[in-house]
């Protein structure tokens, strides 16, 4: 578990450059197999603490392996594309869970979106590498998630032929957004299809159908916004 400890302090050292002076978690990662865990306590005025084991009080415990944190260090992967998921119940290589009596508020979901985001990426300002060889299939494409808060997501997806970006009655609450930017194809949006190709963006009402396909060789790249409430 050297690699892990190299890993978690490099993290560590360079996360506590950017969390605000107000923020306060404290995270447990539990390293399979094993188990081997370590905790991060931060604490308001930028004091950022990690440990070996187990944290009595940790709010949130990340569960994954050695061969994921290695790659999300090597920059393959980020932390949210290895935590993304269609639904709850689909498995991940970063998986987690809320502490013992712990509730997810608005204010700690907020805490958590920048924890996975800005700790797990040592960049200044922070940078995301695309890619299908960094991406997840997710929603039936390869998707590499971007930057969340409550209230927002973002994500960028490749949809190879054959692949479909969701399927019919996969609908969301919120106000979402397409944006294509190389390759061309087609999309189910509410009751229409149309072709789409780069350099066009389409607007997806709430509890709209919003399906994306190619029949062209080459694949279909978007970006993918939803804002709102739930979202």
């Amino acid at each position: 578990m050297d690699k892990v400890r190299k890993f978690l302090e490099d993290w560590t050292e360079s996360f506590w450059r950017k969390v605000p002076d107000d923020y306060s978690l404290t995270v447990q990662i539990d390293v399979h197999p094993g188990p081997t865990s370590w905790h991060i306590v931060v604490e308001p005025g930028r004091r950022v603490e990690l440990g070996e084991g187990d944290h009595p009080n940790a709010q949130v415990v990340f569960s994954t392996t050695e061969e994921t944190l290695q790659r999300i260090y090597e920059g393959k992967m980020t932390a949210l594309t290895a935590a993304g998921k269609a639904r709850m119940s689909d498995s991940a290589p970063v998986e987690f869970r809320l502490g013992e009596g712990v509730e997810l508020t608005p204010a700690l979901k907020a805490k958590l979106f920048f924890f996975v985001q800005s700790f797990f990426n040592r960049s200044t300002p922070e940078r995301i590498l695309l890619g299908e060889e960094r991406a997840r299939k997710v929603h039936g494409a390869h998707a590499i998630p971007l930057f969340y808060h409550p209230g927002f997501r973002s994500a960028w997806y490749l949809v190879k032929k054959g692949e479909r970006l969701n399927e019919p009655g996969d609908t969301n609450p919120f106000p979402q957004a397409f944006i294509f930017i190389s390759g061309e194809g087609f999309a189910k949006i509410g009751e229409e299809t149309v072709p789409v190709r780069a350099g066009e963006a389409y607007y997806i009402p709430p509890g709209s159908d919003h399906v994306v396909w190619t029949e062209s060789d080459q694949p279909l790249e978007l970006i993918f916004l939803a804002w709102g409430e739930g979202a």
